[in-house]
């Protein structure tokens, strides 16, 4: 077997920081086109992992998906009170009045 046809120690999912610096190019194709993480290691001790992007999936989706955050169970919505304002008062005025009240 000769070094060209050689499967890339990379195929493991694992690559050392020298084998990173020595083929990135092609580590980095490799994830793109298998859209699989690759961990990166030194001295066998793992201090990276280079994921891919799916152009399609949001941020918000690609944590989801991750597991690093957990969907709503329902839609949240701000709760809105409307305070009428009576003429001549300084909405100012009336939010300090209001958070004194609170108090």
């Amino acid at each position: 077997m000769s070094a060209e046809t050689a499967s890339p120690s990379y195929s493991g999912r694992t690559v050392s920081l020298r084998e990173l610096n020595q083929g990135s190019g092609r580590i980095i194709r490799d994830v793109e086109e298998t859209c699989r993480p690759v961990t990166v290691t030194d001295h066998g001790k793992p201090i990276a992992q280079i994921v891919p992007i799916k152009p399609d999936e949001t941020p918000y989706e690609r944590l989801v998906r991750e597991g690093e955050v957990r969907p709503a169970r329902r839609a949240f919505r701000i709760p809105a009170r409307r305070i009428a304002v009576p003429e001549g008062v300084d909405v100012h005025d009336l939010i300090l009045g209001e958070r004194e009240e609170e108090r």
